[in-house]
């Protein structure tokens, strides 16, 4: 706080305003200096406490990939365990999910998607092979939430999704090569159920996925540590 005097007029000034005295107003000795008093900082601390805990996330798998490939080097050598190349982005509140694995074969086209993640999930994982395309997106923050609620434990999209903040505040775990705010046709041309390759991985219908943040693993059996 200042007091200036000017012309016979006093002048107090707190911070950015400046009130305007009458010329006979008194002032104590020690406001009449123009002496300055620091004001104390109105500016909010993070909290860095609320912070952590909404990026922290949850783990729905039960083991981590790192360990899986560690205790299982036959099932590496032999084929029946592979992991996806690293080309997935993570979304969604779960770090980490497992389930078996239901397939889906489309392009730039989400109906079947729609009908599958509409459907009880029981804890599956929906892979979904979107041809690699990035022109669209496959799984929006509604569906996503739908997932979520109908049980499934993750969706894996070989193309991009949209709503990416609602999807990351959704319980539920998303890998997916990227987002595109554009939305998918809705010819429902696609197929369920079959094989499909994707991350130079051939994955079958009924299989295992594990994910976490190392990457994604794929199973012909249900794996523990």
């Amino acid at each position: 706080m200042q007091v200036l005097s000017n012309s016979g007029k006093l002048a107090m000034v707190l911070g950015t305003r400046t009130i305007l005295l009458h010329s006979n107003h008194r002032f104590p000795p020690s406001l009449t200096h123009f002496n300055s008093f620091p004001l104390p900082s109105l500016q909010s601390q993070p909290n860095t406490t609320a912070s952590s805990a909404l990026f922290a996330g949850r783990h729905r798998a039960a083991i981590a990939t790192a360990d899986v490939c560690d205790s299982n080097a036959e099932l590496l050598a032999n084929g029946d365990l592979r992991a996806l190349d690293p080309l997935f982005k993570m979304y969604g509140q779960c770090l980490a999910f497992s389930g078996s694995i239901v397939t889906v074969k489309v392009f730039e086209d989400n109906v079947l998607v729609r009908q599958l993640l509409e459907s009880k999930g029981n804890g599956r994982v929906l892979v979904i092979d979107g041809g690699g395309s990035t022109r669209c997106a496959l799984v929006g923050g509604n569906l996503a939430q739908t997932a979520r609620d109908m049980g499934w434990a993750g969706i894996v999209v070989n193309g991009c999704i949209r709503d990416v903040n609602e999807i990351n505040g959704c319980d539920i775990g998303v890998r997916a090569l990227g987002s595109n705010p554009l939305k998918s046709n809705k010819k429902a041309v696609g197929e369920k159920h079959v094989p499909v390759r994707i991350a130079g991985t051939l994955i079958h219908d009924e299989e295992w996925l594990y994910a976490d943040s190392d990457g994604i693993l794929i199973s012909k059996i249900k794996l523990s540590v």
